[in-house]
């Protein structure tokens, strides 16, 4: 059997992620060290999400990395660190690679089943809002980006 609404949520998930990683490459490191900004921390707050939603089972802890510096993914608490680009890179292909694992393993009759977190929540909820929720985000930092008369990243 074909799995038709799997492949229709990964047709939308897969651009979003990669509009997602396309944000770092566009940045310059100016405007990407400038904490008044929180460029970086839209990446880092939307990655994290993916982390902690996409978990495969219940009893997998869910660490929030600091990468090595005073970070967090709060966006509403200051940081006196910031990740590097090619730190944030390797988390965002790290975690892209969770959520890819994710998709693999759901099938149309498995995406109505309660995630492993909330019974309430099906797996095509945790989906949708994992694209709804990156999809702010990536709006976030495009907005910063244009702000400074910089370029978009382009809609996927």
């Amino acid at each position: 059997m074909s799995d038709k609404m799997v492949a229709v949520l990964r047709r939308q998930l897969e651009p979003t992620l990669e509009m997602l990683r396309q944000l770092i490459d566009v940045c310059p490191e100016d405007l990407w060290m400038d904490a008044r900004q929180k460029y970086w921390k839209q990446i880092f707050h939307a990655t994290t999400s993916l982390k902690f939603w996409f978990r495969q089972k219940k009893e997998e802890v869910f660490i929030i990395p600091d990468l090595g510096k005073d970070v967090t993914e709060a966006m509403d608490e200051e940081c006196t660190g910031y990740p590097t680009q090619a730190e944030m890179t390797a988390y965002v292909e790290e975690i892209l690679g969770v959520a890819y694992q994710f998709m693999d393993d759901l099938t149309d009759d498995s995406l109505l089943e309660p995630c492993v977190l909330f019974a309430e929540i099906t797996k095509a909820d945790v989906v949708l809002m994992q694209i709804r929720h990156v999809q702010h985000h990536v709006g976030c930092c495009n907005h910063i980006l244009t702000a400074k008369r910089l370029e978009a990243v382009r809609w996927l």
